[in-house]
Parts: C-alpha cells; sequence; structure tokens
C-alpha cells in the first residue's frame, strides 16, 4: 500500500516537472518557432477531431439527449412546484403563529 502511494506520489511530482519545464521553455524566444509548429500540428488534431465527434458521436447521442432533457424538464418543474407548495406552508404556519400571539388565538 505505501510503495503505490509512493508510486503515485512520483508520478505526480513527474508531471508537474514536465508541465513546468514545457511552460519554461514556452517562454523562450529560440524556441518560439517550435512552439508555433506545434500549435499549428495541435491545432490540425483539434479539428479533426471535433470533425470525427460532430459526424460519429453527436447523432449517436442527440436523440437520447432530446428524450432525457424533456424527463429532465418535468422532473424540474415538479420538483420547483413542491419546493413552493412546501415554502408556502411554512410562511403560512410562520404567519400563523405571529398573528395568533399578537390576537391569542391558537393556532390549529
Amino acid at each position: 500500500m505505501e510503495n503505490n502511494k509512493k508510486k503515485g506520489i512520483i508520478k505526480y511530482i513527474i508531471i508537474i516537472a514536465v508541465i513546468l519545464a514545457v511552460v519554461f521553455l514556452s517562454q523562450q524566444v529560440y524556441l518560439s518557432n517550435i512552439g508555433k509548429n506545434l500549435y499549428s500540428q495541435g491545432n490540425k488534431y483539434w479539428t479533426e477531431a471535433d470533425q470525427w465527434l460532430k459526424t460519429n458521436i453527436y447523432p449517436m447521442i442527440g436523440k437520447e439527449v432530446e428524450n432525457r432533457g424533456e424527463e429532465a424538464k418535468e422532473e424540474i418543474a415538479k420538483q420547483k412546484d413542491n419546493a413552493l407548495k412546501s415554502l408556502w406552508e411554512k410562511i403560512k404556519n410562520f404567519l400563523a403563529q405571529k398573528f395568533s400571539k399578537f390576537s391569542g388565538t391558537k393556532v390549529e
């Protein structure tokens, strides 16, 4: 168990070191051309991934999201109505107690 924790800590330290090195090196003037090339290549991959998601994934899940969206709207409306009813009952009871103290009557 202790060995797994050490491996995890070492892994995170290495990840942080790599991120810091990339950040530091990206600010150096002599590496700006390399950064621009990497950015343009990465941008190309992001564009391709975006197109793939739009053509393959979104159509498959779009119908399900639409169906679940209607159910979610109905459930939200139901919960909102329940909360308003509960709030109104509490306000009504509070005002009735305050009025009963003022007028000297009992609240039922």
